[in-house]
């Protein structure tokens, strides 16, 4: 994903990363910082540390961070680049409660528009306890059946 910012050059030569400050004092700055990573190498059997240069420098204003960034802990030695922040966005409200006869509505309009099974035929509603008290809830199954009266798929 692109940055959001213009990117530039460090003084490696290669393009900057543009990362956002999470320390306290100075919380949700946004700045320019090298982009190579710390990596070992091997060379004649023995290790050489490939180090970014010490390329960095801050982006003013006011829109070239989110503050929202304050709500997440702080580790010291932890960085987030810009693009992969995730913004928390709230979740929907929960709806009102339906009434009763925003219920009746409701099971009447999907008793009447049955969902179509894996045969694609509109399901019959079966309703396994016609005796009182009711012990299970009416579901839709397969309108046919084999000869033996098993419903032809397993839609339910």
């Amino acid at each position: 994903m692109l940055s959001p910012l213009p990117i530039s050059n460090c003084e490696c030569g290669i393009p900057v990363e543009v990362k956002q400050s999470r320390h306290p004092k100075i919380a949700a700055r946004a700045y320019y910082t090298c982009s190579r990573e710390w990596s070992l190498t091997m060379c004649f059997g023995c290790p050489i540390t490939c180090n970014p240069c010490d390329f960095f420098q801050w982006i003013d204003g006011p829109e070239k961070f989110d503050p929202r960034i304050r709500l997440f802990p702080y580790h010291e030695n932890e960085t987030k680049p810009y693009h992969e922040f995730k913004r928390w966005m709230p979740p929907p409200p929960n709806p009102p409660l339906m009434t009763p006869e925003e219920k009746a509505e409701a099971a009447s309009i999907r008793v009447t528009n049955r969902p179509l099974c894996h045969c694609r035929v509109p399901c019959k509603l079966q309703r396994p306890n016609l005796e009182l008290p009711v012990k299970f809830t009416p579901f839709f199954r397969c309108k046919l059946t084999t000869l033996d009266g098993w419903p032809l798929c397993d839609f339910q």
